[in-house]
C-alpha cells in the first residue's frame, strides 16, 4: 500500500513539475507588474570630489526569472528647467561586477540620456546577478545660499520592474555634512557622511556646510555672467512685451458691473477684471444650475483634467446610465486585489450632451460591460475628442470667449516662432558683433513667462467669470466638510454633490463627512460599504484615472531636475534619475 501511495505521489510531483515549467511565466505575469527580472537592491555610494563633481558607484542586484543578456541603466545627462540649461559632463568609468570582473558595456546617446547596455549578446544569464556601475558627473553640486547641495534622484523612476530595496551613501570629505532630505524614506547623518534608506524611487538631498574647500564658482560671478546692461536685452525682451500686452487687452475675463454672480443682471454691460482684482469668495453649498461636473471642474482651470473626466462618468452613475461596482481579483497564493466594473444601463439619451454620450460609447465600446484595469493602453485614445467636445460645449454655452485649448495653443504656437525669430536676429545683429550671449539667455528665460502669460489668454466670457466664482465657492465650502448636516434630504444631496466634489479634488473631505454623517455609499456604487467607502472611493478614483490615460510604457530619457533646492518639499525631483530594464 505504501509503494502505491509512492509512486503516486512521485506523478504528482512530476505533474506539478511539468505544469509549473508551462505555465510559471503566465502566472508570474499575473503576479508581478514585469515577469522577466526583478531588482533585489539598489545600493548607491556618492562621493563628493572638491572640484564639486560626484562620482557615483551604483551596486544592482538583478533576479532574472528567465534568461537574459543583462541590463541597461539610463541616467540623464542633459536637465533643462526654466529655459536653463545643465550639462552634467558624464562620464563611465567602467562596469564589474560582485567579484571584481570587468563586464562588457556600451554607451550610446538617447534623448537626453546616456543608455548604457550591459551584459554579452552572446551569453545570456539567469538568478541572481549583481552589477557595479562607476560614473561621474560635473555641473550638478549647486549652492542656493545655505551651502553647497547634493541633490539627486538615486534610483530613477522609469525602470520596468520595481525595486525592492534602495539606499545611498553620501561622502564629503572636503566639507561637513549639516542637513539631509530623504524622500520616502529614512535619513541619517554625522560629519561627512550620510546614509539614506527606502524602497523604489529614491531621491535625496544633502547640504553641505559653507566652510568647506570646495571651489565652487560664486553668485556674483553666475549673475555677471548672465546680466549685461545693452541693447541686445531689449530685443531678448519682445516677446514677453508683446504676450503680456496681449494678455492685459485680450486675455482678461470680462465681469458685469454688479457683484451679484448668482444671476445675469438685465444690464448685461461688462468691464474686464482688474489686474489686482481680490473678489470675495460667494456662499455655494449646492450644484451649479445648468452645469455638469466636467463642466465645472473644467470652468475652475480652464483645461480639461482627468479628474473631470472621471467626476462624469460617476455623474452618469447617479444619473443612472451604467453601475460602478467594486471586484476582488484573486491571484495564485491567495493574493488579492481590487478592481472596478462599469456595467452599462439602457436608458434614453435624449437629456445628454455630445461630451456626456461619446464618453458612453468611449468607455464600452459596443460592450455592455468594462473592467477598469481594462481601459488602460486602450481609452487615452479617445481623450483628445473628449477634451475637444468639452471645450466646444463651454464655448456653445457663451462661457468660455472662445475654445479654451484652441486659444492656448495658438498663442503658444505663435510664440515659438517670435522666440526662435529674436534668436537669429540677436545672432546675426548682437551676437555676431560682441561675442556676448547673455540676450540668448534672458530670452530663452523669458520663455517660461511668456508661455504662462499664453496659457492664461483664454478669456471666459461676464457670464463664465461669474460661474467660475461660483465653482471657487463651492470648492472651497466643499473642503471645509461637514456641511447641510441637517437638511432632510441629505442622503439625496450629498449623493448629488459627489460627482462635483471629484471634478473639484476634494472628495476626501465630503466622503469623510459621508462616513461621519452615516451616510451610505450611493447605490450606483456597488460592493462598497460605509466603513471603508473613504478609501474605497479614493482607490476608484486613483485607479480610473489612471486607466484613462495609461499608454504603453516609453523610456523618455528626460532629466528630472526640478529647477531648484531639494529642501523646498516635493520629491521626485533632483539630478540623476532615469531608469532601465533587461534585455
Amino acid at each position: 500500500m505504501l509503494e502505491f501511495y509512492m509512486k503516486r505521489l512521485c506523478v504528482l510531483t512530476a505533474l506539478l513539475l511539468m505544469f509549473s515549467v508551462i505555465f510559471a511565466p503566465g502566472v508570474l505575469a499575473e503576479v508581478l507588474p514585469y515577469s522577466d527580472y526583478e531588482i533585489n537592491n539598489f545600493d548607491s555610494e556618492i562621493n563628493l570630489n572638491q572640484d564639486s563633481s560626484l562620482t557615483i558607484k551604483e551596486n544592482i542586484e538583478v533576479n532574472f526569472f528567465i534568461p537574459k543578456h543583462g541590463i541597461f541603466r539610463i541616467i540623464p545627462y542633459v536637465y533643462t528647467h526654466n529655459g536653463k540649461t545643465i550639462n552634467s559632463q558624464i562620464g563611465i568609468w567602467g562596469i564589474r561586477d560582485e567579484n571584481g570582473n570587468k563586464v562588457p558595456y556600451t554607451v550610446t546617446n538617447f534623448n537626453q540620456s546616456k543608455k548604457i547596455q550591459i551584459g554579452d549578446a552572446n551569453v545570456t544569464l539567469s538568478g541572481i546577478k549583481k552589477y557595479v556601475i562607476e560614473y561621474n558627473v560635473k555641473n550638478v553640486v549647486l549652492d542656493y545660499g545655505k551651502g553647497p547641495e547634493i541633490y539627486w534622484n538615486v534610483t530613477g523612476s522609469e525602470w520596468d520592474s520595481p525595486i525592492a530595496k534602495s539606499s545611498a551613501k553620501v561622502k564629503s570629505p572636503f566639507g561637513n555634512i549639516i542637513k539631509t532630505e530623504c524622500f520616502g524614506c529614512i535619513s541619517s547623518f554625522s560629519g561627512n557622511e550620510a546614509n539614506f534608506e527606502g524602497e523604489d524611487g529614491l531621491t535625496i538631498v544633502a547640504q553641505i556646510d559653507k566652510n568647506n574647500s570646495l571651489t565652487v564658482p560664486g553668485i556674483w560671478e553666475k549673475i555677471w555672467n548672465i546680466i549685461i546692461n545693452n541693447w541686445g536685452y531689449l530685443l531678448s525682451l519682445i516677446p514677453l512685451i508683446v504676450i503680456f500686452i496681449a494678455w492685459y487687452k485680450k486675455g482678461r475675463d470680462k465681469k458685469y458691473l454688479t457683484e451679484n454672480v448668482f444671476y445675469q443682471p438685465d444690464n448685461k454691460t461688462e468691464k474686464d477684471v482688474p489686474l489686482f482684482n481680490r473678489p470675495h469668495l460667494p456662499l455655494v453649498y449646492s450644484p451649479i444650475n445648468g452645469l455638469s461636473p466636467s463642466e465645472v471642474g473644467t470652468i475652475v482651470d480652464e483645461k480639461v483634467d482627468t479628474k473631470d473626466i472621471v467626476a462624469e462618468i460617476v455623474e452618469l452613475a447617479r444619473l443612472g446610465y451604467l453601475v460602478i461596482k467594486k471586484i476582488e481579483v484573486k491571484y495564485i497564493f491567495g493574493i488579492k486585489d481590487n478592481d472596478y466594473e462599469l456595467t452599462k444601463i439602457e436608458k434614453s439619451t435624449e437629456n445628454l450632451n455630445i461630451f456626456q454620450l461619446n464618453l458612453i460609447d468611449s468607455l464600452f465600446d459596443d460592450k455592455t460591460t468594462v473592467k477598469v484595469s481594462d481601459l488602460k493602453n486602450h481609452f487615452y485614445t479617445h481623450l483628445k475628442s473628449l477634451k475637444s467636445d468639452l471645450y466646444d460645449d463651454l464655448t456653445d454655452k457663451k462661457i468660455a470667449d472662445n475654445n479654451f485649448n484652441e486659444v492656448k495653443n495658438n498663442w503658444v504656437t505663435g510664440l515659438i516662432f517670435l522666440n526662435m525669430a529674436m534668436f537669429f536676429v540677436i545672432i546675426f545683429a548682437f551676437v555676431a558683433q560682441t561675442a556676448n550671449f547673455g540676450p540668448i539667455i534672458v530670452l530663452i528665460l523669458g520663455i517660461i513667462p511668456t508661455i504662462i502669460l499664453a496659457l492664461n489668454m483664454p478669456r471666459k466670457t461676464a457670464w463664465g467669470y461669474s460661474l467660475h466664482r461660483q465653482a471657487v465657492g463651492l470648492k472651497y465650502y466643499l473642503s471645509k466638510g461637514k456641511w447641510r448636516e441637517e437638511i432632510a434630504e441629505k442622503n439625496l444631496f450629498l449623493e448629488e454633490m459627489l460627482p462635483l466634489a471629484i471634478a473639484l479634488g476634494v472628495v476626501k473631505q465630503l466622503a469623510a463627512d459621508m462616513k461621519e454623517l452615516e451616510i451610505e455609499p450611493p447605490k450606483y456604487f456597488e460592493g462598497m460599504v460605509m466603513n471603508s467607502f473613504v478609501n474605497d472611493l479614493s482607490r476608484f478614483n486613483s485607479s480610473m484615472a489612471s486607466g484613462l490615460v495609461s499608454a504603453p510604457t516609453n523610456y523618455s530619457g528626460s532629466g528630472s531636475w526640478s529647477g531648484g533646492s531639494g529642501f523646498s518639499g516635493g520629491g521626485g525631483g533632483g539630478f540623476g534619475g532615469g531608469g532601465g530594464g533587461s534585455w
